[in-house]
């Protein structure tokens, strides 16, 4: 509980190499307002630190994964920390687990994650152009990045409802499953990643990302160097050990 007694905004479990972070504000339907933004930045920053945490999983209590910023705020202010940006920057994959609505800043986290998870009766919508206003937290980069110019400026201009069988089709959601199976779902697919090589993970992700600023000559460059780098780990010794000796792996992210 927090010092007025609440429960915080946002809380963190870590077990089995899996960090649980739930945007626990059910009932303001998780809009991101100062306490949410701070406790979001607040949890990455204690999971950059914590070697033991291979995967991260993005979560929210309540009908709605996150509504995005509270109704009388058109932009963060400049002293709000950028929780958003703050789940961008973990060099540990992500995976959002998202039920009910992601609209707005909200929309704009669950891009934020590598890995999106949805329910049957989960809707993406960028409400902010059709009210006057410019969307936030990454949106109009990271959504024309995965979709396509063409697509986003569609959906952002217009401020439709994009349902998730057809951000299914678009790319944007790996897997819908019914609500009951969600959490249960998104345990498998953190499972499935935090088995693999740690070290392998992150250099990946870096890969991937910092090649969407590099021309093609540099991203293979980089995608070379980061090959080098991991034949120098343990894990890549522990790799080869366990596929000559028929055994699953024992990485210890070195």
């Amino acid at each position: 509980m927090t010092a007025r007694g609440r429960r915080p905004a946002v809380t963190t479990a870590v077990a089995d190499a899996v960090a649980w972070v739930t945007l626990s504000r059910g009932e303001r339907r998780n809009r991101l307002d100062l306490e949410v933004m701070q406790g979001l930045a607040d949890a990455c920053a204690a999971i950059a630190s914590d070697p033991q945490v291979r995967v991260v999983v993005l979560q929210a209590a309540g009908r709605d994964f996150c509504l995005g910023l509270p109704p009388r705020v058109a932009w963060p202010p400049a002293s709000w920390p950028d929780g958003v940006a703050a789940v961008a920057a973990l060099s540990q994959p992500v995976v959002a687990a998202i039920d009910g609505e992601a609209r707005g800043w909200g929309f704009s986290l669950a891009l934020a994650a590598d890995v999106r998870i949805a329910t049957s009766r989960a809707v993406f919508s960028a409400p902010e152009v059709r009210d006057g206003r410019l969307p936030g937290g990454g949106l109009t980069q990271r959504l024309p990045r995965m979709v396509g110019a063409g697509r986003a400026m569609a959906l952002l201009a217009l401020g439709e409802r994009l349902r998730v069988r057809e951000a299914a089709d678009w790319g944007l959601v790996g897997d819908v499953v019914p609500p009951a199976r969600l959490a249960r779902a998104a345990a498998a697919r953190a499972r499935d990643l935090a088995a693999r090589g740690p070290v392998a993970l992150r250099y990946a992700k870096e890969a991937v990302h910092r090649a969407l600023d590099l021309p093609l000559e540099d991203g293979l460059r980089l995608e070379h160097d980061l090959y080098v780098l991991l034949q120098t780990t343990a894990d890549r010794r522990e790799g080869i050990d366990a596929f000559l000796a028929r055994r699953p792996p024992r990485f210890d992210a070195r």
